[in-house]
């Protein structure tokens, strides 16, 4: 993604720098966000180590790929610069960033904010709201679509975001290990989340399901639909004993130094590659920050 949305502004870059190309893709990300003028800011990161759903289902992302040496080098840079930035950082062991993300948007919903979770993630589809919306990126593009209920709508068929989890528990997902049911893709599964209203529902009527393939399939379910439905659900009740954070403590205030310990560094990493962005990451963070101002 770094290298198509930005290759061209770092011309001479080398593998052995692509971890910088990785750093300024996501800063520039983050200051694309901030166009937008948000009260609240914060980057939620996944804590290393087994999850909870690793306790429920021992295969969970049993599948995925190591992540690549570029991007856990960058997050040795990304972190510093976001907190240059102003910016709060959470990470939480023993939950995913993706339920931290989504208690954390359902109790700012609760302070009366309207929320933008910025993520390619789909599991995400589940937490919109008329008060949240996901921003997610344009594809083989640097820019952003926001996407919520009427879009939602017109995607799936007519059903209801709290829906989404049943597609994704019929369907499985081959990048977590979700297991879903055999021979049901995501096309079959609106179809019989649309008829029959819920996964449970579908599972008690599951005689009646037509389509040799479908029925075939629910009729071998051993538990692993109800199963992939546990580990597909956000959580968004964590509580503050696992996340001691409100809704101020996202404030966003720009770095009282002006930016400049950010400035240094970007400068630091861009002596790695010949190019334009590190004067564009400069020019756009001096401009956002003279907003909050």
């Amino acid at each position: 993604m770094a290298k198509l949305q930005h290759g061209g502004h770092m011309h001479d870059a080398s593998d052995d720098s692509d971890w910088v190309l990785t750093v300024f893709t996501a800063l520039s990300t983050v200051l694309k966000t901030f166009e937008l003028v948000p009260s609240h800011m914060g980057v939620i990161f996944d804590h290393p180590g087994l999850t909870f759903r690793h306790a429920i289902y021992s295969n969970y992302k049993l599948n995925r790929s190591p992540t690549p040496d570029t991007v856990v080098q960058s997050l040795g840079y990304i972190k510093p610069a976001l907190a240059a930035m102003g910016i709060r950082i959470v990470e939480v062991p023993g939950v995913e960033a993706d339920d931290v993300i989504g208690t954390l948007a359902v109790n700012a919903v609760k302070e009366g904010a309207k929320v933008r979770v910025v993520s390619t993630d789909k599991d995400f589809f589940q937490l919109i709201s008329p008060n949240i919306r996901l921003l997610r990126f344009v594809q083989h593009g640097s820019g952003m679509v926001s996407f919520g209920l009427e879009e939602f709508h017109q995607r799936f068929d007519g059903l209801d975001p709290s829906q989404f989890v049943d597609v994704l528990s019929l369907a499985g997902d081959r990048i977590d290990n979700i297991p879903g049911v055999r021979g049901i893709g995501e096309k079959t599964a609106i179809k019989l989340i649309k008829a029959y209203g819920s996964l449970e529902n579908l599972l008690k009527e599951r005689n009646s399901v037509k389509g040799k393939i479908a029925s075939n399939g629910l009729q071998a379910d051993e538990g692993e639909a109800l199963l992939s439905k546990r580990l597909v659900t956000l959580r968004t009740d964590l509580p503050p004993y696992i996340i001691p954070l409100t809704f101020k403590d996202f404030l966003y205030r720009p770095p009282q130094d002006k930016g400049e310990h950010f400035l240094r560094a970007i400068k630091v990493m861009g002596s790695f590659v010949e190019g334009q962005f590190v004067a564009d990451l400069e020019r756009r963070s001096k401009h956002i920050w003279l907003q909050y101002n």
